[in-house]
This record gives structure tokens, C-alpha cells and sequence, in this order.
């Protein structure tokens, strides 16, 4: 549960008015920074020329479209401008621009987009803890209710620590998420913005106060004894909740069609809360509560199959929406977790069938041996669950291939081949649509042989509508040349003109046509 933040966009960052690193006469009264997808604003920092930095106060609503408002008294210089918003998944995502004001004053950008990594390792451990609280302790409960209803005193030990342990660490994470999601320091820990963050700002705040009170209910539970009616209400519910919590925020549950994934999430995540949360229960019966064990087992034998079943089937409807491509399972941060995650599973059930085929009838005819071995398998499957919780919590750091494949046209090229009296060259525009884009020029050849120019100098305009030329120099690295900083404000078909001066006595100008999309709204 809550596994799954990127750091890198969910959303993506279309274009923004005025452009990264563009130089304007007059300083601009706002900002507006165009999404991929609607995102609401949590902070945003403007770094002066001076140093200083100024926390902007008016930053717009949740859209797409989100309207930064500028101090009225900027002077001339460069400014970097940071800003962080959360996503619809609930992930907070960083960015920033630079933009002069009369003339540039050599200012650097900051480092924009990521959290302090004290706080990226303490939210995983953080998050560890806590999901491990919601398996071993609201999962144990469950199993004593509905499964292993044999002794009430059962899991005296393991079921109130780990209930205990992950109501301790429920405010911990709320705090280390307002954190995360304003992109403030540590030190920052104890001040009210932080705390109000981590509870309002973005899903999962609601996500853990909902999970938070199913630890409470679990234990309320444990407390007026797991068979009574007033138990059994009450960890069912701990149970729902917990799914519930689950299904209202992450990579996963937002994912579309919410129809589909939104249920699947909350099977998935119940059904891994009786499966996982029945297994130190099973080794506590075997260890301690010998006269009850075969029928708790047996129970468990014959519940197990359909938990694995509704396991396996809303995961991997979740792992098809997610990743999209097979590919994508080697080619992404994200589908990596997903196969090492996938192997470690398999690892799991492979031990869950040879327990339940060879090792669970011997244990219930009290074969002392098969018992001993049943201990050690079974132990070995909570090692490994543990683990596989471990590794999901990297999934918050790894947007899924189906949110980086949210706006594809943004990292496709139009790309031309042109000649003119002998010269030759490929010219290609990224990203082909409506604001920022850059022209490159490679593969410059004079009577087809490979030459390299004393300068290149690229132009973009639209004549039909009286817009440009824009000129640039484009700036060499190794064989390509880089023209930066072109802003198109219109769709439909604007022309490139690379003026190619190949000695101080021949230039050549070689033009071509680009169709320019809309801009994603």
C-alpha cells in the first residue's frame, strides 16, 4: 500500500510563458506554466539576481494551466523561478526555469526537482514501516477472525507491535511527505506549512489518515477479542479501509480506466493483506498453539488458493495498465522493480505450492519432521514478502511507463533531409508542437563529402501570418548543431531556413517546410 513519485513528471511540462531561458525587455507580471494533465500548485521560489529568494504567494489553482504571480519590483538580471506541484496520482513533481530581465546577469540555475535524499531514504523506510504495520498487523487480525479463529490470545507478540509500530510511524510519514512535497529541507520538519502539506496538499494525506484509522480499528479489534461480534466488525472494517486507503491515491489506483484499477487495487491489496498477514499467525500455531494448528492449516490450505487467485489476477491487470509494452518491463526504472518484484513473488509461490502440496498434510497428520520444515518454508515467505514490500517502495521514485507515455508526441522529431548547389544536411525539429523547440543540424556534407562550417546560423518564421523571423547561432557539439530557445506560438506550418557558411566566400541557405502540431492541453 502506497507503494508507487516521482521526482521525474507524471505530469509533463508542456511550455511556459515566458520560455526557459529566454531574455525580455520588461519584466513579466506572472508565469503561466502549461501541464500535460491538470496538477495542483504546492510552492514556488524565485531566486533573484541577488541571491535572495522569494516564496511567491499567488500561485494559482489546480489545472492545467498554472498561473504564477511575479513581485512587482524586479529589477534587471536573471531569475531562476522553481516551482513544485503534485500531480493526479498524488506525487509531487519539481521543475524550474531561468528568465532575464534587460539583460542576463550570469546567474546559474539551482538545482530544482528533487528532494533532500535524507528525506527520499527516510519516507521509503518510513513508508516500509508502515506498510509492513498494515500487512502483519491489520493482515494478522484478519486471519484471526476469519481464519484462525481458534484462540483469541493468539499473536499476543508480533500482531500489537506491528499494529503499534505503524500507528508510530503514520505521523512520521505525513510529515516526511509534506516535506517531499514542497521540497523543503529537513530542518523543516517541525514548522506548520510542512505538516499542513503532508495532510492537505496532496492524496496521500487523506490515504494515510484513512490507513492510520484501520491500525486503530485492528487493534480495538485485537482488544474486545477476535471472535466477538464487535471484533469481527471492526477488523472487517480495518481490513475494507485499508483497501480503501490504498485505492485512493498512488501510480496505480489513478491510473484509467479508474473503473478497472481502482477495484483491482483494493482486491489486490486485501487479498495481500490475508495472505501475507496469515503467515506468522501460521508459524505462531505451530510454535505455540500445537493442539489447534492441523485446523488452522487446513482452514488456511482451503482459503489460500482463491486469496493467490484474486492476487494474481488484479496485478497483473495492474501491471498491463501500468507498463503498456513488454519492453517497457527492461527499459524503465519502474518495470525493472516490476520483474524483480515479479521473481521475488515467484520465489514466494513456489514455496506456498510446495508447502501446500507436500509439507501441509504431513503437518496436519502431526509429522513432526514436514512440521519443522513447514516452520522454515513459511518463515522463508515472510522474509522474502518482506523484501518484495521493500522493493515496491521504490515505485515511489519511478513514474510507470503509462504516465511517461501520457503526452508521446513530446519526444517524437520531425526530421528532413535538404540540398541546395552541392550542400546537403538533415535538419530535425524536437518536439514538434506548440512552444519551446530546438532545430538541430547534422550530417553537413559539400559534393558528399563531410565538411565542417565556420557557422550555422538557423531562422524559423511563419510568413502567412507575419510571425519571425527568429535567428539563432546555433552552437556546435561534435558533429550536430544546436539551435536553443525558439518559441512557436502558432500550430500549422512554419519554415526553416539553415544558412550554412562554409568559407569566408560561400554560404549556402537550404530551407524546408515543418508542420508544427497543437500544444497539449
Amino acid at each position: 500500500m502506497l507503494s508507487t513519485s516521482t521526482v521525474r513528471a507524471h505530469a509533463q511540462l508542456i511550455r511556459s510563458d515566458p520560455a526557459d531561458g529566454i531574455l525580455v525587455a520588461t519584466a513579466p507580471g506572472k508565469v503561466t506554466l502549461t501541464f500535460s494533465e491538470p496538477v495542483r500548485p504546492l510552492v514556488a521560489r524565485l531566486v533573484q539576481p541577488s541571491g535572495q529568494i522569494a516564496v511567491l504567494k499567488e500561485i494559482g489553482e489546480k489545472g492545467s494551466n498554472i498561473t504564477l504571480t511575479l513581485p512587482d519590483d524586479l529589477e534587471n538580471g536573471t531569475y531562476t523561478l522553481s516551482w513544485r506541484v503534485t500531480s493526479g496520482d498524488g506525487h509531487p513533481i519539481g521543475g524550474g526555469l531561468v528568465f532575464s530581465v534587460g539583460a542576463s546577469s550570469g546567474s546559474t540555475p539551482v538545482s530544482v526537482g528533487e528532494s533532500d535524499p535524507l528525506i527520499r531514504v527516510g519516507l521509503w523506510a518510513t513508508r516500509l514501516t508502515f506498510m509492513l504495520g498494515l500487512i502483519i498487523g491489520v493482515g494478522g487480525v484478519g486471519f484471526y477472525t476469519l481464519i484462525g479463529r481458534y484462540d483469541p490470545k493468539a499473536g499476543e507478540g508480533i500482531i500489537p507491535i506491528a499494529l503499534s509500530a505503524g500507528l508510530l510511524s503514520a505521523p512520521l510519514l505525513l510529515g516526511l511527505q509534506g516535506l517531499d512535497s514542497l521540497g523543503g529541507p529537513l530542518s523543516d520538519l517541525l514548522t506548520a506549512s510542512v505538516w499542513t502539506a503532508g495532510l492537505y496538499a496532496t492524496s496521500y494525506g487523506g490515504s494515510i489518515s484513512i490507513a492510520a484509522t484501520a491500525l486503530t480499528l485492528a487493534y480495538a479489534a485485537r482488544l474486545l477479542k477476535y471472535t466477538s461480534r464487535a471484533g469481527i466488525l471492526l477488523s472487517l472494517t480495518a481490513l475494507l479501509l485499508t483497501g480503501v486507503a490504498s485505492a485512493s491515491a498512488g501510480h496505480a489506483a489513478t491510473a484509467p480506466p479508474r473503473g478497472l484499477t481502482t477495484p483491482a487495487v483494493f482486491l489486490h491489496v486485501v487479498a495481500v493483506l490475508l495472505w501475507m498477514g496469515s503467515l506468522i499467525p501460521l508459524v505462531v500455531a505451530f510454535t505455540r498453539e500445537r493442539a489447534a494448528a492441523p485446523r488452522v492449516l487446513e482452514q488456511f490450505s482451503c482459503t489460500v488458493p482463491a486469496i493467490v487467485a484474486i492476487l494474481g489476477v488484479s496485478g497483473l491487470v495492474l501491471a498491463v495498465v501500468q507498463v503498456r509494452t513488454v519492453s517497457a518491463l527492461w527499459t524503465t526504472d519502474y518495470g525493472v522493480v516490476l520483474l524483480i518484484k515479479l521473481m521475488l513473488v515467484a520465489s514466494i509461490l513456489f514455496l506456498a505450492l510446495f508447502n501446500r502440496y507436500w509439507l501441509t498434510e504431513p503437518a496436519i497428520a502431526d509429522d513432526r519432521r514436514a512440521t519443522r520444515r513447514l516452520i522454515r518454508s513459511t518463515s522463508t515467505e515472510i522474509a522474502l514478502g518482506s523484501v518484495v514490500i521493500a522493493v515496491l517502495g521504490l515505485w515511489r521514485f519511478t513514474p510507470p511507463p503509462r504516465a511517461m507515455l501520457v503526452a508521446p508526441a513530446i519526444a517524437t522529431v520531425q526530421e528532413a533531409k535538404v540540398s541546395k548547389d552541392g550542400v546537403s544536411a538533415t535538419l530535425i525539429v524536437r518536439p514538434p508542437r506548440v512552444g519551446p523547440v530546438s532545430v538541430e543540424v547534422s550530417e553537413i556534407r559539400v559534393d558528399g563529402q563531410a565538411v565542417e562550417p565556420l557557422s550555422v546560423k538557423i531562422e524559423l518564421d511563419k510568413p502567412s501570418y507575419g510571425i519571425g523571423p527568429f535567428m539563432r547561432e546555433a552552437r556546435q557539439q561534435e558533429a550536430l548543431y544546436h539551435g536553443d530557445g525558439f518559441v512557436l506560438p502558432l500550430d500549422g506550418f512554419w519554415i526553416v531556413r539553415v544558412t550554412v557558411l562554409i568559407t569566408e566566400f560561400r554560404s549556402v541557405t537550404l530551407t524546408d517546410v515543418f508542420d508544427i502540431a497543437k500544444g497539449i492541453s
